[in-house]
C-alpha cells in the first residue's frame, strides 16, 4: 500500500515526539482504515496533548472514534482503553 511508507514515517516522527515530551501518559496515536466505496482512507487520530506537540498540518478537532479497529502508532498504548482522549 501507498500508505505504509508515509505511515512508517509518521510514526517514527510522533515516537520522536513522544520521547523528547518524556513520554507522557496522555499523548496517543491511532490509525483506522476507513472506507466509502471502492477506496479506503487511512486516518490517523492524535490526542490533543500530541497534537499540540507534534503541530501537524491540517489537523481537525474530532470526536473519539471507535477503538475497537484502531490500530496504536504512537505514545503511550494504555490510553488505547480508556473512553475519553480525543
Amino acid at each position: 500500500m501507498l500508505a505504509n511508507e508515509a505511515l512508517s514515517d509518521l510514526k517514527a516522527y510522533l515516537l520522536n515526539v513522544y520521547e523528547v515530551e518524556g513520554k507522557t501518559e496522555s499523548m496517543l496515536a491511532i490509525y483506522r482504515h476507513e472506507s466509502s466505496g471502492l477506496h479506503c482512507n487511512l486516518i490517523v487520530y492524535l490526542t490533543t496533548e500530541l497534537q499540540r506537540t507534534a503541530m501537524l498540518e491540517d489537523a481537525v478537532s474530532c470526536n473519539i472514534p471507535p477503538l475497537s479497529d484502531s490500530g496504536f502508532l504512537a505514545g503511550n498504548e494504555a490510553r488505547m482503553s480508556e473512553s475519553k482522549w480525543c
